[in-house]
């Protein structure tokens, strides 16, 4: 036997246009402005189904309602051994209406994605989507009003941030622990009495007057010269900003070429030997400088830029500062599998 055909409740797009228009409209009303970040795969493993590469090159302001109204949910701040961790997730409601317009109009995905990302002013962190509903509400008068955003805290593992919103793209730039084996190179030209640089590494975006730069000690860094602007202008890095006899070019530097000519005409300086401190990077008659920032590679100087890092500490302690036994102290090697039952 049909159903009763004077009743359209799943049929009628009048009604389902009204229910999606007060839908978003409550969105606005009880919801928040967060900040939607698209992925961008680059190298993505079909095997693996992962992309270490990913980029997120956009960020789109939307209104989003906070579902999880009694706090973040997850497994919250627990310590285990890999040290303390924050498992704290939420979920987002977002009208799918509002995500066509305000995101799906300019990027290909047709709906939330996981792996895009969710900047949270209110705590200003990132959240990762893990899994996105699209039936959390049940064909509502026929039709979906919604998507469900389970979302858990963005762990941060080398991703390019290029949103244009500083506030996003800064938010992991001083726990970059990775440090690149590629050589960095600084395109140099002169104007009117002044070095400008631009890498391209795009730690600057466009060509910079003489700005500060940070070298990692052990690292090769290129400064290009061939620029004919540079013809008479040899840069090279000193331990004082002004001309001096007893200034002192620092050690492992290499110049190839003549500044101002067609080619690649380079300084390099790898930096090995000097210790960390202020530089300066400057015309042999120090009319024109530069701030060096020299500091000692990150990854082999964790706890300098993370204070909760042990890393230094544990090897000191596992060393004894004798390394015929190191790792003594802490791991037994008389068990031939620590983790697990053992086996004979």
């Amino acid at each position: 036997m049909a159903k009763n055909y004077y009743f359209e409740n799943f049929e009628n797009s009048g009604e389902q246009n009204l229910v999606e228009d007060l839908v978003i409209e409550s969105i606005k009303i009880y919801g928040m402005d967060v900040w939607y970040i698209p992925r961008t795969l680059v190298a993505k493993d079909d095997i693996l189904n992962e992309d270490d590469l990913s980029t997120f090159d956009n960020a789109y302001m939307v209104e989003m309602y906070v579902k999880s109204v009694d706090g973040f949910e997850g497994e919250g701040d627990f310590l285990s051994k890999f040290g303390l961790q924050i498992r704290d997730s939420i979920t987002m409601t977002i009208a799918q209406k509002t995500y066509d317009l305000e995101i799906g109009s300019r990027e290909a995905s047709v709906r939330p994605l996981e792996g895009d990302l969710i900047y949270l002013p209110l705590n200003n962190k990132i959240f990762d989507i893990q899994h996105v509903e699209h039936e959390s509400i049940f064909y509502q008068m026929g039709s979906l009003q919604t998507y469900d955003l389970r979302a858990e805290l963005f762990e941060y593992s080398g991703e390019r941030f290029n949103t244009g919103q500083k506030f996003i793209d800064d938010e992991f730039v001083n726990v970059d622990l990775f440090v690149p084996s590629a050589d960095v190179t600084y395109n140099v030209t002169y104007s009117a009495g002044n070095f400008y640089l631009k890498d391209t590494s795009e730690t600057f975006g466009a060509t910079v007057k003489t700005p500060i730069i940070e070298l990692e000690i052990g690292r090769k860094y290129i400064f290009d010269q061939s620029e004919t602007t540079n013809t008479g202008n040899t840069l090279s890095i000193y331990d004082a900003s002004d001309f001096n006899i007893s200034n002192i070019e620092i050690p492992g530097i290499v110049k190839t070429g003549t500044p101002g000519t067609d080619g690649k005409t380079t300084l390099s300086a790898t930096t090995q030997g000097n210790t960390s401190g202020n530089y300066y990077y400057r015309t042999t008659n120090g009319t024109t400088f530069g701030t060096v920032v020299l500091v000692k590679s990150k990854l082999d100087n964790v706890e300098t830029y993370d204070s909760l890092a042990d890393n230094n500490t544990i090897d000191d302690f596992i060393n004894n500062d004798t390394p015929s036994v190191a790792s003594d102290n802490i791991i037994d090697f008389s068990q031939s599998n620590p983790f697990g039952e053992d086996t004979f």
